[in-house]
């Protein structure tokens, strides 16, 4: 068996790198599996650092079927992709507990690969490839130690080079290398632990201020449009006594829309882009009645927009948003729109009966909610008082008075249908947090927002939001700046950079982190296919079918040529001076500058005498430096590491000498 010389930096190594994943993975793999990974990792280490014998196979088997079952009992079989990265996860770290030669840790290293790969099916941002580089540069190394008897350092140096001297063809391939399909891909991991549903539960919907996810960022071809910003993803259209669902009517019987229709019928508010983040479900976002003309993006009759397909990545698309058109309803959507199966909260039910006799028509009935709101000093919050039973709505109206978006939105949803006015419940979110340098709005998952759209006559559907009374400062930006709710929100909030962002610094860092991560995922993630053809027709005109391949080509012809005369170009060596000769040189140096140095005819020794005599605050200094230089030259003394200890301190104070 071939013995490892750094078989010690060679573990330890390795248990770093799979420390870092477990902390990455901590987020997507249930927390009883990550301690499992975690305490392999320590155990790892300790026996590496302690130099305790490894564990026979006979306990690493049975250990291994212990943590195999436990996986699949905390992950299930459902989501195959979380179960294939947690079983490379768990061998990977049973083998390099049980490796004990070259070829063990060959497989461990090559392993180590995809494990480090696997963490871009969850995240793609540049925070993450930044920290996979180095995490890939640290496995090269490790695979370097094992050919070789250099120390780590040296290692990693050599990797950083291949890398940097890699990046460039990377940068080359990405812009002319044709975007070709997948061969294959694996059914996509479920990204989101929160994030909006089908079903609006008021108390679901208040759970998600707790999270700064990301969920997509707007870029505005011109000066946005006023606010606020309702950026619909779903429309609920039945009640079931607690919540608001999506009918199966609204999921399957909505036609596309037809955007030339739209285009001619409706005012255009804005033309934008959106960079939205990978997640599982196929809702996405845009405002009032929006259309789109990206190939992988749908848009229905009901002006939302929906993914085609599921794409395990950022998806960039356009948008156009259009006032909705004030054509009346059909029998159909009248009846639908109005339809109450649940009829429980009696105290409600009153309320809206109320409020019918005392107007005239739906919009004076419309003002008379609002001003109910206000009237009767209902207050906006994160965290609203749990209510349970078939009453909730009678509850929340009439005793807490407190609650969040989705309260509010199911109250006055149910209310208007009680009174024969259309409506319906709509969740996605409100505002963002804007940036003048790129008009761009970013939006989080503390930004989700629930709202009703009330169909009214002359006017069609529009927009209702008690948040417009009760909270009007929530309108404006996102949650995050919410002055009002500022204590609330940082309090609910869990720990990130937005939670510190009322330190200054802090904040001015986040900001230039998501600057940077926006032009990350512009022109890095989203360098698709449309965007490759419209760069390549502007470096070449019409002419890319062929212009492109030929200058490829040549490109590479020349890469290779200019590689091959750097490898046998004739090198000139230099011979490398010993440390205490550089110490000695670095004194001369400092000699130069204060001009007490005396001609070249004298030895060293006489040289360092000289600058004694010129310079009575250093002599002490420089004699003894010149006896350390005498010993290590002349004496044939070894330069151990306290003699280049003790010239450093020498240099520096001979320096430092007035």
């Amino acid at each position: 068996m071939i013995e490892l010389k750094n078989e010690k930096v060679i573990n330890l190594s390795l248990c770093f790198i799979y420390a870092c994943l477990v902390i990455f993975f901590t987020a997507h793999l249930p927390l009883p599996f990550i301690s499992v990974l975690a305490g392999l990792c320590l155990w790892n280490a300790f026996i590496t650092g302690k130099n305790i014998a490894k564990p026979n196979a006979w306990l690493a088997n049975i250990l291994a079927a212990g943590a195999l079952g436990l996986m699949v009992f905390t992950i299930g079989m459902s989501d195959t992709v979380i179960l294939f990265v947690a079983m490379l996860l768990l061998s990977s770290l049973f083998k390099l507990l049980q490796a004990k030669n070259k070829k063990h840790y060959h497989v461990i290293t090559t392993l180590t690969f995809f494990s480090l790969s696997s963490v871009y099916l969850f995240s793609q941002t540049i925070v993450t490839t930044l920290t996979v580089s180095g995490l890939y540069i640290l496995n090269f190394a490790v695979l370097g130690l094992l050919e070789s008897k250099h120390n780590l350092k040296i290692s990693a140096k050599q990797s950083s080079k291949l890398l940097l001297m890699a990046l460039p063809l990377a940068i080359f391939l990405l812009l002319f290398l044709p975007k070709m399909p997948a061969f294959w891909q694996l059914p996509g991991p479920k990204l989101a632990k929160t994030g909006l549903s089908e079903q609006v539960d008021p108390f679901d919907i208040a759970k998600l201020s707790n999270s700064d996810e990301l969920v997509f960022r707007a870029t505005f071809s011109k000066q946005p449009p006023q606010t606020p910003y309702y950026w619909r993803a779903i429309i609920h259209d039945e009640f079931n006594g607690n919540a608001w669902l999506t009918s199966d009517f609204l999921k399957y019987n909505n036609q596309q829309s037809n955007q030339n229709v739209a285009t001619e019928l409706n005012t255009l508010i804005a033309n934008y882009s959106v960079i939205a983040e990978p997640a599982t479900q196929k809702w996405l976002y845009g405002l009032t009645y929006s259309t789109s003309n990206s190939k992988n993006i749908d848009a229905n009759a009901l002006g939302l927009l929906r993914k085609k397909s599921y794409q395990a990545k950022s998806l960039q698309y356009n948008v156009a948003s259009y006032q909705f058109s004030v054509s009346p309803l059909n029998e159909l959507e009248q009846n639908r729109y109005t339809y109450l199966g649940f009829k429980q909260n009696i105290k409600t039910n009153k309320l809206a009966m109320q409020l019918k006799q005392q107007v005239s028509n739906e919009q004076t009935f419309y003002n008379a909610l609002l001003n109910y709101f206000v009237e009767q000093n209902f207050t906006y919050t994160l965290t609203p008082t749990p209510m349970t039973g078939n009453n909730t709505l009678d509850q929340f109206l009439f005793e807490n008075k407190r609650g969040f978006c989705g309260h509010y939105a199911s109250a006055a949803a149910y209310i208007f249908r009680s009174a024969d006015i259309p409506a319906r419940v709509v969740s996605g979110y409100l505002g963002g947090e804007y940036n003048n340098g790129n008009n761009t709005l970013t939006v989080r998952q503390y930004d989700a927002h629930a709202w009703v759209e009330v169909y009214l006559q002359n006017k069609g559907w529009t927009i209702f939001d008690a948040t417009a009374v009760v909270a009007p400062e929530r309108l404006n930006g996102s949650l995050s700046q919410n002055q009002e709710l500022n204590e609330e929100f940082k309090n609910n909030l869990d720990f990130g950079l937005v939670s510190l962002s009322n330190i200054a610094a802090i904040n001015w860092l986040r900001l230039e982190l998501e600057q940077l991560d926006y032009q990350w995922s512009s022109w890095v993630l989203g360098f698709d296919q449309e965007k490759q053809n419209d760069f390549l027709k502007s470096l070449f005109g019409n002419k890319t079918s062929w212009l492109v391949p030929l200058f490829v080509l040549i490109t590479a012809a020349l890469c290779f040529a200019v590689y091959f005369i750097y490898l046998n170009w004739p090198k000139t060596k230099t011979a490398k001076l010993p440390p205490i000769v550089k110490a000695y040189n670095e004194i001369l140096h400092w000699g130069n500058k204060k001009n007490i140095t005396s001609t070249d005819s004298l030895s060293p020794s006489q040289q360092l005498e000289f600058m004694a005599k010129k310079k009575p605050s250093a002599s002490k200094e420089l004699i003894e430096f010149k006896h350390l230089f005498e010993n290590s030259r002349y004496a044939n003394k070894p330069f151990t590491k306290e003699r280049k200890t003790q010239a450093k301190d020498l240099i520096k104070l001979i320096k430092s000498s007035k």
